[in-house]
């Protein structure tokens, strides 16, 4: 095509290009959760892919919970980066004094033990050390780390640098920081984590023997950069698709559609 209208579309088609280019980009850079109603609540729509995110246990109780959580959490990582290995860093002192982690108890939540790295750090500042090394290097499918948030070593200039190295590999670090309050950080999320009954087992006709259901949490979105944090959730976790879901706002907008039917049908 040639004259006066060439060059506006040309540059409309060049700007159509620059977003096709940044959406790829940002999708490129966040991992799918796989309930809408989370990422509807964060920036990306999605967990940053070169970013830090901690995750806390509401009280100590629920820490053996909060492992379940941040091992599903780490499974959803694995599947955006199925070749790559995953580093875990193990706290040998409590609040990580709940068991070390089981070969089998990975499996069943969709983590493949033979992916895992496992690394137990003699002290805080070595455990901070090697997450930060694994991170720049860029070979990892996540990084993960257990480590007090009353630690001394544990600091807003700690998570910085973990985030600044999470942003030069370009790879997740994830951090367990125990049930105490945690400081500044410069973490893109916090979670604390909630134990919840799990869903409802399926039972077999002429048997009373229930099969176990999903594990649920309660999981509520402390903090999140650039968004508004505090939302809760009700999260269920499905190994088959390696993703979250939330069934009490499914149930409910399933209620809703219903009864708008129903209106219209009366």
């Amino acid at each position: 095509m040639s004259g006066p209208a060439a060059g506006p579309i040309a540059e409309l088609r060049a700007r159509i290009a620059s977003f096709d280019t940044a959406k790829r980009e940002s999708s490129a850079r966040m991992i799918s959760l796989g309930a809408a109603s989370i990422e509807d609540a964060l920036p990306m729509g999605g967990l940053r892919r070169d970013a830090l995110h901690e995750v806390a246990a509401a009280t100590y109780g629920d820490m053996a919970a909060t492992m379940g959580f941040a091992t599903a959490l780490v499974a959803c990582f694995a599947e955006a980066s199925p070749m790559a290995p995953v580093l875990w860093c193990e706290g040998n002192h409590a609040p990580f004094d709940v068991g070390g982690l089981y070969g089998p108890g990975l499996a069943a939540f969709g983590l493949d033990p033979a992916r895992l790295v496992l690394v137990t750090p003699p002290r805080d500042v070595e455990l901070l050390w090697t997450l930060e090394e694994a991170l720049r290097l860029g070979a990892f499918a996540a990084v993960v780390g257990e480590i007090d948030a009353g630690a001394r070593a544990f600091d807003l200039t700690a998570t910085r640098r973990l985030q600044l190295a999470a942003e030069e590999g370009g790879a997740p670090a994830l951090l367990l920081t125990g049930y105490q309050s945690a400081g500044a950080s410069a973490a893109a999320t916090r979670w604390r984590i909630a134990a919840a009954p799990g869903s409802p087992g399926l039972r077999f006709e002429g048997h009373s023997m229930e099969l176990v259901g999903r594990p649920r949490w309660k999981a509520t979105l402390e903090r999140c950069r650039g968004a508004e944090g505090g939302a809760a959730w009700l999260v269920e976790w499905d190994v088959a698709r390696r993703k979250f879901s939330t069934p009490d706002r499914e149930l409910h907008a399933v209620a809703t559609r219903r009864e708008s039917v129903l209106e219209l049908a009366g």
